[in-house]
């Protein structure tokens, strides 16, 4: 199907998702919108009411079915264990899952950076909404999990461990994009896989030994943080 045959609504959402991957939110126009979906400003109020519901739709489309599949994992986990699971099995679950919706989904890793610079801008509080139906839910699953794990951990640590986890894997994910987007023959490139080899493994690789090397990493800062606890 070509673009021109798509639906309204799907042209629509598939140039938002392209230029808000691109452009700050409130750098991106009605009108703009409309031009790169070939279709009539109008069309954008008809379909979506507005630009922040556009966005919204876009961000919904694109992340619901990664969240589905991340809290069905974590469910399958829990229903698996007859006891608390390792504490190894639940970072390792967040870590795959996460790798894997982003950096092996089409446009994956640029429509993340968008909604991660949308989350820093000062009217980021617009789209709470959006955030507590597509983020909320997993990380309220995560943090019953790792309680569950290790209940010497408080929420306060709780908390403090999922955000370690989630700029771990946010770093790794950079690198990636960063490094696939030069010059293989050029300087940088060289010294950037030079430095950290694993970035020149095919894609699923990468993926095995990032999670891998976050997990045993985390695994390990919360077994001591753990034992602090007891002490």
């Amino acid at each position: 199907m070509t673009t021109e045959s798509l639906p309204t609504k799907d042209r629509l959402l598939d140039a938002a998702e392209q230029l808000f991957a691109r452009k700050d939110f409130g750098d991106v126009s009605i009108r703009e919108l409309a031009t790169a979906a070939g279709v009539n400003i109008a069309a954008v109020n008809y379909h979506f009411h507005s630009k922040e519901n556009l966005f919204h739709q876009v961000c919904a489309r694109r992340f619901s079915a990664q969240r589905d599949r991340t809290l069905q994992a974590l469910d399958d986990l829990m229903q698996a264990s007859s006891s608390p699971p390792p504490v190894s099995e639940v970072v390792r679950t967040l870590i795959r899952q996460y790798l894997a919706g982003t950096l092996a989904a089409d446009g994956g890793p640029g429509f993340l950076m968008a909604v991660s610079r949308e989350l820093h801008q000062p009217g980021a509080g617009d789209h709470g909404g959006m955030f507590k139906e597509m983020i909320q839910p997993v990380f309220q699953s995560f943090s019953d999990a790792l309680h569950m794990a290790a209940p010497t951990l408080d929420a306060d640590q709780v908390t403090w461990v999922i955000a370690s986890i989630v700029g771990q894997i946010h770093h790794f994910i950079m690198r990636r994009v960063k490094m696939e987007a030069m010059d293989p023959d050029s300087e940088a490139y060289g010294i950037m896989v030079g430095i950290f080899p694993v970035l020149a493994e095919p894609l699923p690789v990468y993926i095995d030994e990032v999670t891998a090397h976050i997990t045993r990493f985390t695994t390990a800062a919360i077994e001591g943080l753990s034992r602090e606890e007891e002490d």
